[in-house]
């Protein structure tokens, strides 16, 4: 029984995680959310930087962590903003899959 009701918060956290980041699209607009999600993309850069310059330090990996959050939360807006399913995107990775994997044959 608690598994379920692990189980279940989690559902009903993505359900309000979704709600609160739908709003925040609403009440800052499309072209701000849209310049935030490059704004946190250079930040997720800068983070991968520092974990490649100081690969053992706990504080880079935190905030690497961070980063990623950040722009899986712009990458749902972005999907919510240009009406993209989870499905189209799903293709194309699936298509790049392949073709990563006749490259690596190729080696």
């Amino acid at each position: 029984m608690k598994n379920f009701e692990a189980h279940e918060d989690k559902i009903l956290a993505r359900i309000d995680i979704k709600h609160i980041f739908n709003q925040s699209i609403i009440k800052y607009g499309e072209e701000p959310q849209c310049r935030q999600a490059m704004e946190e993309c250079a930040e997720l850069i800068q983070a991968i930087n520092k974990c490649i310059r100081y690969p053992d330090r706990k504080d880079c990996h935190n905030n690497l962590i961070e980063e990623i959050a950040d722009v899986e939360i712009m990458l749902y807006q972005l999907k919510v903003m240009f009406n993209v399913s989870d499905d189209e995107v799903f293709e194309v990775k699936v298509q790049k899959a392949k073709r990563e994997r006749e490259r690596l044959e190729k080696l």
